[in-house]
C-alpha cells in the first residue's frame, strides 16, 4: 500500500523537478551545471532529468495548471526568489495534482489491484 506522500516523492516531484530543468536549460539557455546549482542538485541529476532517465514517470506537460507552474518556478528561480517562495510554489503544483485526482493514475499504474475511485485521501 502506497501512500499519496510516497507517490509524491518517488514521482511527481522528479517529475516536477525534470520539467523546471528543461525550461532552464532550453528556455533560459542555462547549463546543466547552473541549472543544477539553481535547483540545488547536481549536473548528473539534470542530465538524468534532460534525458528521461529520472523524473519520467508522468508527463504534466499537458496539464495546463502544471505547465503554468513549472514556468513560474523556472522564473523564480531565474531571477533568484526566495527559496520559501519556490518551495511554495512546488507545493501548489503538488497540491494541483492531489486535489485534482490526477495522481489516482499514477497510483492505479503503481498498484493496479488498489481501488484509487473509492480512495479519497487526497481531497483533504
Amino acid at each position: 500500500m502506497l501512500l499519496p506522500e510516497e507517490i509524491e516523492a518517488k514521482a511527481v516531484i522528479p517529475s516536477l523537478r525534470a520539467m523546471v530543468a528543461k525550461r532552464l536549460t532550453k528556455k533560459y539557455e542555462l547549463t546543466q551545471q547552473q541549472a543544477a546549482r539553481l535547483l540545488g542538485l547536481t549536473q548528473a541529476a539534470i542530465s538524468n532529468y534532460l534525458r528521461g532517465s529520472r523524473g519520467a514517470a508522468h508527463d504534466w506537460e499537458g496539464v495546463q495548471e502544471i505547465r503554468a507552474k513549472a514556468d513560474e518556478i523556472s522564473s523564480m528561480l531565474i531571477s533568484k526568489a526566495d527559496s520559501i517562495h519556490i518551495i511554495e510554489k512546488f507545493h501548489e503544483a503538488c497540491m494541483i495534482i492531489r486535489k485534482g485526482r490526477l495522481l489516482c493514475d499514477l497510483h492505479k499504474k503503481l498498484e493496479p489491484h488498489f481501488d484509487v475511485n473509492g480512495c479519497h485521501a487526497c481531497e483533504y
